[in-house]
């Protein structure tokens, strides 16, 4: 059966080779024959034209099929915000050194814009030998601080060492010599603290208001004085807080800094702004009326009552003191304007050598013992201390001979 098969299928296809052949053959007007053939054409593309065959041929033909062309889509645009870090380079570049520029310091020289801040406890100068480098507390008690007048010694567990200056005059000074850059003062604070001046080689750099509710014992800013000695005042100026109950400044330690050979401190230079002139335009203004134009007019000084004591004695031991029995009675005293030369007040000592007096003037005036030649200003103080004249005569005046 299966040799029938293969039989049938070699004469068909026998036959059917056969006929084509005889077909191109009664086609063909100059006698060649052609004969089928096999070609390897190129891969088309889709702008590619195939080539055209004799349709006679048994050649298959391929059919160009045009291929989709990928098309580019566009990104979104990232636009960066100030928010994101759209970029970080890092370079590194080896065996690329940058040599020190030359400066006018020496090498080693430690550069500061202001003086450190104190690290408290700072130690005492009281148990240290000069010189003092870096921070050190002064207290109040130290031998180089005066006060003029004496201030009061105070104790206090919250005080720098337990105790304290304070002073209730005004214009009293706390003054202190020392060498260093830096100063810093620990002062006492209350409800019945007045204001003081900090004041360096006699000039002002500040003003503290020492007010407070409680008991305190607060410091200062720390300022910058410049290299070398100087001298520091605490000065009280007689004024204070509304709220407070005195004038009283007090004094708990002076805080000192100096820094050694390797040490500079050069401040950052200031800013300063030069106001410049901007022109105006002129303005159009027409006085049209107004009240009249107030001249000043001088106010006299409104009279006072001004009084004085005179003590003239006879200083018989030559102590220069006035003792008992040695007071020169019967001597004229007179009170004279300076101005006018006239006599305003006039009296005669008693047994004990003392005359007093109480006018009332607005003029300077002057005492005069005429008899002695002798004349004192009269000073314009206040009614609550009387100025005290004393007028010594020595041994060689004998009483004998005063009238």
């Amino acid at each position: 059966m299966r040799r029938l098969v293969l039989s049938m299928l070699a004469a068909l296809c026998l036959t059917a080779w056969a006929a084509a052949f005889f077909l191109l053959r009664s086609q063909s007007d100059s006698g060649e024959i052609d004969l089928p053939t096999l070609m390897v054409l190129p891969s088309l593309t889709s702008t590619d034209t195939p080539a055209p065959t004799l349709p006679s041929t048994l050649t298959p033909t391929p059919t160009a099929t045009s291929t989709t062309t990928p098309t580019e889509t566009p990104l979104p645009t990232i636009i960066p915000t100030l928010s994101e870090r759209v970029l970080t380079f890092t370079v590194i570049m080896p065996g690329v050194v940058v040599p020190p520029r030359p400066t006018d310091y020496p090498y080693g020289t430690t550069l500061l814009y202001e003086p450190p801040q104190p690290v408290e406890p700072l130690p005492d100068a009281t148990d240290t030998a000069p010189p003092f480098f870096g921070w050190y507390s002064f207290e109040s008690d130290y031998p180089m601080v005066q006060y003029a007048p004496p201030w009061t010694p105070r104790l206090s567990q919250f005080a720098s060492r337990g105790q304290y200056h304070r002073t209730e005059t005004a214009y009293s000074t706390a003054s202190f010599i020392f060498e260093g850059e830096g100063l810093r003062v620990r002062y006492v604070a209350a409800q019945n603290m007045g204001m003081f001046e900090i004041v360096v080689d006699g000039i002002v750099i500040d003003t503290i208001d020492a007010y407070a509710d409680g008991l305190a014992f607060p410091t200062t800013a720390v300022y910058f004085v410049g290299n070398g000695v100087h001298r520091l005042e605490i000065r009280a100026i007689g004024r204070k807080h509304s709220a407070s109950e005195g004038y009283v400044v007090g004094l708990d330690a002076i805080h000192i800094w100096r820094g050694d050979a390797n040490t500079l401190i050069i401040p950052p230079p200031a800013l300063t702004f030069t106001p410049t002139l901007s022109p105006q335009p002129a303005a159009r203004i027409q006085l049209v009326g107004a009240p009249p134009t107030v001249q000043p007019t001088g106010t006299p000084i409104p009279p006072r009552i001004i009084t004085a004591e005179v003590v003239i004695a006879y200083d018989e031991n030559g102590n220069r003191t006035v003792d008992p029995a040695e007071g020169v009675a019967g001597i004229s005293v007179r009170v004279v304007e300076m101005n006018t030369n006239r006599v305003i007040a006039s009296g005669f000592t008693d047994e004990r050598g003392y005359v007093a007096f109480e006018v009332v003037t607005d003029a300077p005036a002057q005492i005069v013992v005429p008899y002695f030649g002798r004349a004192w200003t009269l000073q314009r103080g206040n009614n609550s201390a009387a100025p005290a004249y004393t007028l010594l005569l020595t041994p060689g005046n004998q009483p004998g001979l005063i009238p």
